[in-house]
This record gives structure tokens, sequence and C-alpha cells, in this order.
């Protein structure tokens, strides 16, 4: 199917603000059903723009639904003042936002930026799309002479009922999730020290513990023969096991008192726990004798 070229103006003669200082403009542009669009190509003119006492914000998205304002704010100008979804939402294939000055054109900050916007590989299944114009100033203002023009080119791509059905299902979604939004997390420079590989990069080295020759230490010692070692409880070996796998902080050593080297070359009974009831298990021979495993 060949590409399809969409062109579209918005175009008012006088816009006026309402009590808050808002208004809004929006236009829907029907598209074929059953079909995943890939948008390819985006672009945005001002065709003109008389004036407006004062300046204002605008807000341009292109979006497969109707966008509304979240509680967020616009700007600190604008406090209280919802704005649109921000311009990585999965509801919007394209965002500009600009300030209108007096006898100025416009000069717009989008995403996606000039040269993505012209190599777009966005994909929606909606069977419309919007554009909608978002203005905020002072309360009552009257703006003159705007019209903006509009370029999309849609390549078009039949799509089986349960794909087409589930990607519009996911579309309406995602515009009903973003009034308010509130991710990434708050770390601090401590923490960013302990998550950065090499280690070189906090500086020092890591400490380590000398395994004691006393208590349950003396287990993972290589003893010469003619030394004794002292007898060792399976609870006492068991702890020390796990004293060694308990988690430190990065700059810290090995373990709470022993490496985590200490449990390798264990039998899985001193590992993990005992593994059965009798160990080592009892066998008989034909004649019934106990035999020595």
């Amino acid at each position: 199917m060949p590409l399809h070229f969409i062109r579209e103006t918005l175009e008012q003669e006088t816009i006026t603000l309402d009590a808050t200082g808002e208004a809004f403009v929006q236009k829907r542009i029907n598209l074929r059903s059953g079909f995943a669009h890939n948008l390819l190509q985006t672009d945005l003119f001002c065709d003109s723009f008389v004036g407006v006492p004062g300046q204002c914000l605008a807000e341009i998205i292109i979006s497969p639904y109707p966008v509304i304002p979240t509680t967020m704010d616009l700007s600190a100008q604008y406090v209280g003042v919802g704005r649109y979804p921000a311009a990585g939402n999965d509801l919007v294939l394209f965002k500009a936002n600009c300030t209108l000055i007096d006898q100025q054109t416009p000069v717009f900050d989008q995403f996606p930026s000039l040269q993505i916007a012209a190599q777009q590989k966005d994909t929606f299944y909606s069977d419309h799309v919007y554009i909608n114009l978002h203005i905020v100033g002072d309360a009552d203002a009257v703006l003159s002479g705007l019209a903006l023009s509009f370029l999309m080119v849609v390549d078009n791509k039949k799509a089986s009922v349960l794909t087409s059905s589930m990607g519009q299902m996911a579309e309406n979604h995602d515009a009903m999730c973003a009034e308010l939004m509130n991710n990434g997390h708050m770390t601090t420079r401590a923490i960013l020290k302990g998550n950065i590989f090499p280690m070189w990069r906090y500086g020092g080295i890591r400490p380590e513990f000398m395994i004691s020759p006393f208590a349950a230490g003396s287990f993972f010692l290589q003893m010469p023969s003619q030394d004794e070692e002292s007898m060792q409880t399976t609870a006492a070996i068991r702890s020390a096991v796990s004293q060694a796998r308990s988690m430190g902080a990065f700059d810290a050593a090995f373990g709470d008192k022993f490496p985590d080297w200490c449990r390798f070359g264990l039998n899985e009974g001193l590992v993990s726990g005992a593994v059965r009831d009798q160990w080592p298990p009892i066998k008989h021979a034909d004649n019934g004798n106990v035999l020595c495993l």
C-alpha cells in the first residue's frame, strides 16, 4: 500500500482564554480501521500569528486519543495550571512547546527532534489521530491569527483483528494513565558509590578478615597433620557458613565474620542442613551385619 500523506491545518481567527487563563483547540483526523499505522515523518509549521497581549505558553500534541491537562504544573509562572502529558509518554506521537510573544513567529521545541521526526518509527492502531493545542496565559486574553500546518507520513499495514483490538486497548489505556506521573527514584552519593563498578571508582580496596584459629574458624584452616584441630559441632559449622553468606556493605569485609569462599568444598549436609534423619545412613550386608560407609 502506498504511503499516506496527511496534510492538516489548525486555524483560529481569535482564541479567547477562559477565566483560568487556558484555551483548548482540538482536531480529529479519521483513518482506516483494522490497520497498523506506521508514522514515518511528522512536520509542524507556523503559517501566521498576529498577536497576543503579553505572552502565552502553547503545547501541541499529536496522539491517537484526545489529550487533557494533567495535574502537573506547566511552569513556575502558571502554578496550578495543568500541562499536557510528557513527550515521552506512550500516548504522545509528537509534541511541541513554544512561547507566544506578540508579533513574533513562535520557535518550537519539539519531540522527537527535527532529525528524528523526519525518520520516525512510531506505530499505532486506532482509527483516528488527534491534533491537540493547549494555550496558557492571562485570564480572558485574546489571541488572533493563529494558523498551524501539520504533515504526517503514514504507512498503513493490514493487521489482524486480534492485533488491532489489543493495540487500540493499549492506546486507550495509555490515554487514561497520564494524569499524574511520579517515576524514577531518589538516591544518594553513598548509594551511587556502592553501585558503581569497578571498585577503583570510589577508591581504596575492600578489606578482608583473616580466619581465626580458634572457635568455628579453625574448621577452615589447613592444619598440619601433627597439630590437633579443635572438634566442631555441626551447628557451629553451619553458623559459620551462614555468616559467610551474609550481605555486607560495598566497602566492608566479605561476610560478617568469614570470607564468602569459606563455604566452598563443604558437603551438602553441612551447608544446607541435614538431608536425612540419620547421617551417615545405616546399611546392612546380606548376613545382617552393619556396613561401614
